[in-house]
């Protein structure tokens, strides 16, 4: 029975060690644009981000950490050890990623270490028929549908709101480096960095919870209030420490980007992640904002666009979940056969 807490204790921090790994990978998602078009220079970029992933923590219920906790793998087939092998698959693929510069999906990442674990450790314990025992299918298609519709929606939105502005900038005669839409995007940029702590400070949370809950220590599955301020402070701290080489990918090599692009491919993506949200979906932001800065550049002309790049991303994001799986399910299994004893 004292292992049970100690164990508990380095799920706990190994959960936070992927947030933190999270927040210094996505910095890129929110601080990107802003960058780009030197409305603030990186360091001022990084705290402006970090400040409203952690204010988001008093802005957002706990709907997305319920679908991640409790509606993608069951209950039932999650221990402690699962739950630690799905983020150890997680984190690793994420620091890979980030070595690599590819802005691939954290949450997709944790997703498939989550899955992979659960389903290594029903076929290491029950035979390998039951390797798929553990998944509910229901809540994995709607988040293998939005692996393809979030950036695609982003792309869309972001388009149609570049095409828009230009509109209105020709017709009232206003510069592109007007000033005021260096205004506007430290707006926007504050919104998607709202909604990016919105989004993603919960599915560790839920991650959590779901750990703390097969361990008895919560009656019912829920998301303890101290799990989730602790989720988003360690986040913020990410943030801080800035992903440079995705940040230099987002920012400079996928198409270039001012100010009114800037705005508009924020907005477009803080809407998209703040639908997500509102139905308690764990959305890729990541993949959101690469694909609306994407729209921005073909907004302008698709030659603007650096396809052999956003190809590179596009087979990064495929990979993700099955790899990141792959090395959760590799850890189970190590772990499950050092508990055995070999």
């Amino acid at each position: 029975m004292e292992t049970i807490p100690f164990l508990i204790v380095i799920v706990v921090l190994a959960g936070l060690a992927f947030d933190f790994v999270n927040g210094f990978h996505d910095a890129a998602n929110s601080i990107a644009t802003i960058v780009a078009t030197r409305v603030l220079t990186p360091r001022q970029a990084v705290l402006w981000a970090a400040f409203f992933n952690v204010v988001a923590a008093f802005v957002f219920g706990t709907g997305v950490a319920k679908t991640v906790g409790s509606g993608l793998v069951s209950l039932d087939a999650v221990t402690p050890l699962v739950v630690l092998s799905g983020l150890l698959g997680a984190t690793l693929w994420g620091l890979l990623t980030w070595r690599l510069g590819l802005p691939t999906s954290s949450s997709h990442a944790l997703l498939g270490g989550y899955a992979g674990a659960a389903m290594a450790n029903a076929a290491f314990h029950q035979g390998l028929a039951t390797i798929g025992s553990p998944i509910i299918v229901s809540g994995w298609v709607k988040v293998v549908s939005f692996i393809v519709l979030a950036p695609v929606v982003g792309l869309v939105l972001a388009r149609f709101l570049m095409k828009l502005l230009i509109a209105v900038r020709h017709r009232y005669q206003i510069a592109a480096d007007h000033k005021m839409f260096r205004y506007m995007q430290l707006l926007s940029s504050a919104f998607l960095s709202l909604m990016h702590g919105s989004n993603d400070a919960q599915k560790t949370a839920g991650i959590i919870a779901g750990a703390l809950t097969s361990a008895g220590l919560l009656a019912t599955f829920s998301i303890p209030t101290w799990v989730l301020g602790v989720s988003y402070a360690t986040m913020g701290l990410g943030t801080l420490f800035g992903g440079w080489r995705i940040v230099r990918t987002m920012s400079h090599r996928l198409t270039k980007i001012d100010s009114q692009g800037g705005v508009c491919a924020e907005s477009a993506a803080a809407v998209s992640i703040l639908t997500a949200t509102y139905f308690g979906l764990p959305i890729s932001t990541t993949h959101v904002t690469t694909g609306a800065i994407l729209g921005i550049g073909m907004a302008k002309d698709s030659h603007h666009v650096h396809w052999k790049v956003g190809k590179r991303i596009a087979w990064a994001w495929a990979f993700t979940i099955p790899a990141s799986a792959l090395v959760g399910a590799t850890v189970m299994v190590v772990a499950a056969m050092i508990e055995r004893g070999f």
